[in-house]
């Protein structure tokens, strides 16, 4: 099982793309992270997280389903220092045999009330039992536009420069991507997003998800992406500080990808 594992994710690495986690909640709501505020902004366009008001951090653990060993650990925190913003995070996944690693810190900064621009730089640390550990370095650029209260849209770039792993032995690579996007805030319960992105090498996405929020407790979300088609789907409680989350992401490939979330906002 273990060689079947190694072989599946070395021939196919766009699954490994799939695999960066931005959150239940962005999760659910279609893998919509371009126009979004939240903590798992940093994962996604970091600059999401210049308009959070309170030091936030969040624990994530996903389960792939197609493997009872392969799974996704992250950790994102985000501190406020009035228009300035400081993030860091952490995101492993894999097993025993082969995982892949990615440490970052993102700096955001808001300019008036309406744009917010941020940088993220990530190390990159994969590890092959028997063929060896690589290392490469890039960044995230992003940017956020709160047209009005309503509307707001995000653009960002990952890995813009191309870096790959250190190591030509191994023959992953770093992706590359462009996104952009817009989200509608309907009414206070209802939150719309859509985002368009492109993968070096892969075919354009295109995502649509949706945030409802039913009492000030409890939020549901869902949401679609074209390419590949996924369904997703989630919900979020909000108990003073505390906050729990949950998703759950289906391809018809790869089956079912669970996933929960714990933060807190001090």
């Amino acid at each position: 099982m273990k060689i079947w594992n190694v072989l599946l994710i070395s021939l196919t690495p766009f699954y490994l793309f799939a695999q960066n986690s931005l959150g239940p909640r962005l999760t659910a709501m279609g893998n919509n992270g371009a126009a979004i505020i939240d903590v798992w902004a940093l994962q996604a366009n970091p600059s999401g997280i210049s308009s959070l008001e309170k030091p936030t951090v969040s624990l994530n653990y996903i389960k792939h389903l197609f493997s009872n060993e392969i799974s996704t650990q992250a950790l994102v925190s985000v501190v406020p220092l009035k228009n300035n913003f400081v993030g860091a995070s952490f995101q492993r996944y894999g097993f025993a045999d082969y995982n892949e690693s990615k440490i970052g810190f993102a700096y955001a900064k808001k300019f008036g009330n309406k744009l917010s621009i941020a940088l993220n730089g990530n190390y990159h640390q994969l590890k092959i039992t028997d063929y060896g550990s690589s290392a490469g370095f890039s960044i995230d650029v992003g940017a956020l536009y709160q047209f009005n209260k309503e509307f707001t849209f995000g653009a960002f770039v990952s890995n813009p420069s191309k870096q790959e792993f250190s190591n030509t032995d191994v023959l992953m690579e770093i992706p590359t991507s462009f996104n952009i996007g817009a989200s509608y805030l309907a009414s206070d319960k209802v939150l719309i997003a859509t985002s368009i992105s492109k993968t070096l090498n892969q075919s354009i996405d295109v995502s649509l998800g949706i945030d409802y929020k039913i009492i000030d407790l409890l939020s549901l979300r869902g949401g679609l992406s074209a390419k590949p088609f996924k369904q997703y789907a989630g919900f979020g409680l909000n108990y003073k500080k505390f906050l729990l989350d949950m998703a759950t992401t289906y391809d018809a490939n790869l089956g079912y990808a669970p996933q929960i979330a714990i933060g807190y906002a001090f």
